[in-house]
C-alpha cells in the first residue's frame, strides 16, 4: 500500500490513550476567563507607535488620513490630534502654494511648509501637544 495506507491500518494502542488523557487533563487545569493584558495609556496604542504615527502624519499626509480612518488609532486622542493637525497644514500649504503660484512664491511657501512640517514632526515625536495657532482654531472641532 502507499504512504496514506500505512496511517490507515494503524491502530490506537494503550499509549495513545494515556497520551489523550493526559492532553485532555492538561487543558482542563488552564483557567477560563483569564484577563486580557492591560491596555497601554495611549488607548491601545503603544506609547512608541503613537509617536511614531503622530510624528509621521506631518511630512505625510497620507499616514495623517490613515490614521484618522483606522479604528484602533482615531481613538487616540495624541494620534488623533497631531493627525487632524497634520491635515489642517497640508491642506493650508496646498492651498497657499496653488494660490501664489502666480506670484512666483508657490514653491518657496511650498519649502517653508516642508521645513514647518518636520518642526513639528519632531515636536510629536518628543511628545508635545502643541496647538498651531490658525490651524488649530480651524480643526478643533475635529479632534
Amino acid at each position: 500500500m502507499g504512504k496514506c495506507g500505512y496511517l490507515a491500518e494503524r491502530k490506537p494502542d494503550a499509549s495513545d490513550q494515556i497520551g489523550r488523557q493526559e492532553r485532555m487533563s492538561d487543558m482542563s487545569e488552564e483557567p477560563i476567563g483569564t484577563p486580557p493584558p492591560p491596555i497601554a495609556p495611549t488607548g491601545g496604542v503603544p506609547p512608541e507607535t503613537a509617536k511614531l504615527l503622530a510624528a509621521l502624519g506631518y511630512p505625510i499626509w497620507i499616514v495623517a488620513l490613515i490614521v484618522i480612518l483606522m479604528d484602533p488609532y482615531k481613538q487616540d486622542p495624541i494620534i488623533r490630534h497631531h493627525a487632524v493637525q497634520a491635515l489642517g497644514l497640508n491642506l493650508a500649504i496646498w492651498v497657499l502654494g496653488v494660490g501664489t503660484m502666480w506670484i512666483g512664491i508657490g514653491y518657496f511657501i511650498y519649502l517653508a511648509g516642508f521645513v514647518y512640517e518636520v518642526v513639528c514632526a519632531v515636536k510629536a515625536y518628543n511628545g508635545e501637544m502643541f496647538k498651531m495657532p490658525v490651524i488649530y482654531d480651524m480643526v478643533k472641532s475635529y479632534i
